[in-house]
């Protein structure tokens, strides 16, 4: 009687972790959606590296909140990934299954874009003694910017997302499916799913620049905040049927 009571409490607690999570993801998005702007606006341009390296030069308040408040994301978005594959898990397990596990990689793909920034660009804006060292400096440094269209950090962290986006889809589409569901839940199921697909498609524009492709990447991020916004209220009702 004693386990059984453990396991009802179990399952009462699932949606309010997942509605959590989803919250709380939503809440880092926006605020690092607001400092990235304002980053942003402040220069002149970052298709150059130069002033990517003048960007990131400036080494401020504003710019460390900013990565670090990414990582934030990263970390709230695999608590959400990890809620909803103990839920999935029971319905569907074998989808959940396969969906879990690109959580990880992309975890470690995006934490490493953001924090670096912050711990490793730092280090390298430093002066170098002698044209010889700095100049090796540079090279590394052009492929460490994430804010530089084209590095290796923006790849790998355009690829973090194209990776969340197979979760994304699969737990999306199982969402979608539970007919008992409220339609906010439903209907941020489906939100979920086309950001991952959208995210999907802009990285293999990315791949293939095709630059009408590759706007995938806005779109599938909008659509995640959505579907976050949708999905965190459903399971925080609790007069909602979770089935």
């Amino acid at each position: 009687m004693t386990t059984l009571r453990k396991e009802a409490s179990q399952l009462d607690e699932r949606p309010t972790v997942i509605g959590l999570s989803a919250l709380a993801c939503l809440l880092f998005a926006g605020l690092w959606l607001g400092l990235f702007i304002y980053g942003l606006a402040t220069a002149v341009t970052v298709d150059q590296f130069a002033t990517a390296r003048a960007y990131a030069a400036r080494l401020d308040a504003p710019f460390y909140l900013t990565y670090a408040n990414a990582a934030l994301v990263t970390i709230t978005a695999t608590l959400f990934m990890g809620a909803l594959y103990s839920d999935m898990a029971r319905r569907a397990p074998l989808w959940a299954a396969m969906a879990v596990l690109f959580v990880p990689a992309y975890t470690v793909l995006a934490l490493f874009a953001y924090l670096s920034q912050i711990t490793i660009v730092p280090a390298l804006l430093e002066p170098q003694a002698g044209p010889a060292a700095q100049a090796a400096a540079d090279v590394i440094l052009a492929q460490l910017l994430q804010v530089l269209p084209g590095s290796a950090v923006a790849m790998l962290n355009n690829l973090a997302y194209a990776l969340l986006g197979v979760p994304s889809l699969i737990f999306g589409l199982l969402l979608w499916q539970q007919k008992r569901a409220t339609s906010m839940r439903r209907w941020g199921g489906m939100f979920l799913a086309l950001s991952g697909a959208a995210s999907i498609v802009g990285f293999i524009g990315l791949m293939l620049e095709a630059g009408w492709l590759s706007w995938g990447s806005i779109v599938g991020g909008v659509l995640f905040l959505a579907a976050l916004a949708a999905i965190g209220l459903s399971f925080l009702r609790h007069s909602e049927v979770h089935a």
